[in-house]
């Protein structure tokens, strides 16, 4: 996908909990290249600093410790950026003035998304992108069947508010209410219920007129079980194959194979946004490798092999999913 990307600085407008662990991060700047559904950002989770790294002398004293300077030096600091798929996009002003707010939803696992979680409005964040490919939209006679799990919900969020008068349906999955992303509205289910008919009881789908089943894996909402067997029956129970749909899936790699499995079965288009740790998002550092099919061994690279390497993020992330070799 040919696009602009650049480094820029952003300020933010809102950071609340959603969850325990998840936060809603909005941050707005100028001059965003335009964005879809599918495409990534990198956040430096770190303070930004003014000016350029100066060299500094140390005075090193026999018998006393050297005096440093320097935030990676003082304290533990997350050194490369985190990538985050965009949750959604708002754009707002004049034809004169661009400025957009982009929407991230990071749990906290580590040092640089504890970082994120503790900024407050106002502060600035370090953004590089848009990165990566987009989904590709259904057919106008398809329908549009979301499922993400647990960090792979974003994505569909935004995917959500591109499909607008089309027809869609999203599961979601976690593996317990304390750690799902998502606003529930009084139209809900027992917990423990199993049911997989869809309901309008989540906000960020309902507001797009798209209808959810959630899953839990310990029931404390909605279906229990997998958001795989949730999908797996809805698909079963309504006959759902071939052309009639098309599956946009991102999530824990387990969940999103077992949804390809799912899909190739059925003969069902899948998307899949692939996770992977990226430490420039550009292609450069080579760290995110994904295992294809080649539609012709002899074509390079690897002439001979059935098979070849691809970088999540500048060839995905989003894959056909009979593409991938898991």
């Amino acid at each position: 996908m040919n696009q602009s990307r650049g480094q820029f600085l952003a300020t933010v407008i809102h950071n609340v909990p959603l969850c325990r662990d998840h936060f809603r991060l909005v941050i707005q700047l100028t001059a965003f290249p335009p964005t879809r559904a599918g495409q990534f950002v990198q956040l430096l989770c770190r303070p930004v600093e003014d000016g350029a790294s100066v060299d500094r002398e140390v005075d090193w004293n026999d018998g006393q410790p050297p005096t440093f300077a320097g935030l990676d030096l003082l304290a533990p600091t997350a050194v490369l950026r985190r990538p985050f798929s965009l949750a959604g996009r708002r754009d707002i002003g004049d034809s004169s003035v661009n400025v957009s707010q982009l929407e991230v939803i990071h749990r906290v696992v580590g040092l640089g998304t504890d970082w994120l979680s503790r900024l407050r409005v106002g502060d600035q964040v370090g953004v590089l992108g848009p990165l990566g490919n987009r989904f590709q939209p259904p057919g106008r006679d398809q329908i549009a069947i979301l499922v993400g799990g647990g960090v792979g919900i974003p994505p569909m969020l935004y995917l959500a508010s591109e499909l607008v008068g089309q027809r869609a349906i999203a599961f979601c999955g976690a593996t317990t209410r304390e750690l799902l992303s998502l606003t529930i509205t009084a139209d809900a289910p027992p917990p423990g219920n199993e049911s997989i008919d869809p309901l309008y009881n989540i906000a960020e789908f309902a507001r797009h007129g798209i209808p959810a089943v959630i899953s839990t894996d310990d029931g404390s909402y909605g279906y229990r079980g997998f958001v795989t067997q949730s999908l797996e029956r809805y698909l079963d129970k309504f006959d759902v194959r071939g052309a009639m749909a098309v599956i946009y899936v991102c999530g824990p790699e387990v969940m999103m194979k077992r949804v390809a499995d799912i899909a190739i079965t059925r003969d069902i288009p899948c998307q899949v946004a692939v996770e992977r740790a990226m430490a420039c998002g550009m292609g450069t550092c080579q760290s995110c490798c994904i295992k294809v099919k080649k539609p012709d061994p002899a074509m390079a690279p690897l002439p001979g092999n059935d098979w070849c390497y691809r970088l999540a993020c500048t060839d995905g992330p989003v894959f056909e999913a009979g593409q991938l070799l898991w």
